[in-house]
């Protein structure tokens, strides 16, 4: 059985471009009581947002001049944001792992030379990659070296069991706690995949799943990916198993038009929407130019979709904020 809502790109989202202000958006935004956090670019370097679903109530968390704030990560408590920073030009940009409250205050240096964070499901750590190299800076997701956990309890940092792994990037953290998920692309003797590993062993194993970028659903029942770069892909995921199995029966869950993309899917905290970057072909990764992208919002339920920006600056790596935060 598959599924596809198919998306015609001029038309994408017509019911909110507002240009006579007669249609009503194809899913109520306003009804969604959780808010997104995400990196936008402005007055020449990226900052993050906040803002509600309805794409009201937007407020720049970041703005300091020369600085790219980047990759937001909301802790599971909604209190906490970990990103990513880059200072400097060229081979001498350095990108670091910060920590700040919610409202934009009390950032904190976690780790030099580090990126692709994630937050592990209790709160009490962020798992990260650091910088394949210290000495010649590189965009590229990929180039990245180990595995490491930062307890945010005691403030250290503990490497993971495995030395090998390499060039992993879009790390997620299962929902049971028990592995860290990651595209890997040219490390460990792997070409493209995507694969998970285990927190408190060695082991990792294949995803089966083609494509970048994994994220599991709330309950952990599902995972979700992108298949392309304009399609994403949905399926159940066996988490009880030695080695979790994703079903067969994949739903081709959104399909865009050539010459645009869809990147950067993210569960919603009730597992009813996902939030993505969509916008005409450009560098989906971390610092990467996308002009004419924004933020959007699928129904999980109906495949229908809206804008929550509509400016197109370069607007990506939307994450869910819990209700009530």
């Amino acid at each position: 059985m598959k599924n596809k809502y198919t998306i015609l790109a001029i038309l994408m989202f017509s019911s909110v471009m507002l240009t006579a202000g007669e249609n009503k958006p194809a899913i109520n935004l306003s009804a969604i009581k959780y808010r997104l956090v995400y990196e936008t670019f402005d007055n020449g370097s990226f900052d993050i947002c906040i803002i509600n679903a309805d794409g009201t109530g937007k407020k720049k968390l970041t703005n300091t001049k020369n600085v790219h704030e980047m990759h937001p990560k909301v802790s599971p408590d909604g209190k906490l944001i970990s990103y990513l920073q880059d200072t400097g030009e060229g081979r001498d940009r350095k990108r670091d792992l910060y920590v700040m409250n919610i409202d934009g205050s009390g950032k904190k240096l976690i780790s030099k030379d580090s990126r692709e964070q994630c937050w592990s499901p209790d709160g009490k750590f962020i798992a990260f990659v650091k910088s394949e190299s210290t000495r010649r800076f590189s965009l590229e997701s990929w180039s990245t070296k180990g595995l490491f956990f930062y307890n945010m309890e005691t403030g250290q940092v503990r490497e993971h069991a495995n030395k090998t792994l390499e060039h992993l990037y879009s790390l997620g953290w299962s929902p049971d706690g028990k592995y860290v998920t990651a595209t890997v692309l040219g490390g460990m003797g792997l070409k493209h995949t995507n694969i998970g590993i285990e927190v408190n062993g060695s082991r990792y194993f294949k995803l089966n799943v083609t494509g970048c970028r994994p994220e599991f659903s709330p309950d952990g029942s599902r995972i979700g990916w992108g298949r392309t770069d304009f399609e994403f892909n949905i399926a159940k995921i066996n988490m009880n198993r030695s080695v979790p199995v994703l079903d067969k029966d994949k739903i081709n869950f959104l399909h865009v038009t050539k010459g645009y993309e869809v990147y950067h899917l993210d569960w919603s905290p009730d597992g009813k929407y996902i939030a993505f970057s969509f916008g005409p072909d450009g560098e989906q990764h971390v610092g990467g130019t996308a002009k004419g992208w924004n933020i959007c919002i699928a129904e999980i339920a109906t495949g229908k979709s809206a804008y929550v920006t509509t400016d197109g600056n370069q607007n990506k790596e939307p994450d869910w904020i819990p209700a009530g935060e």
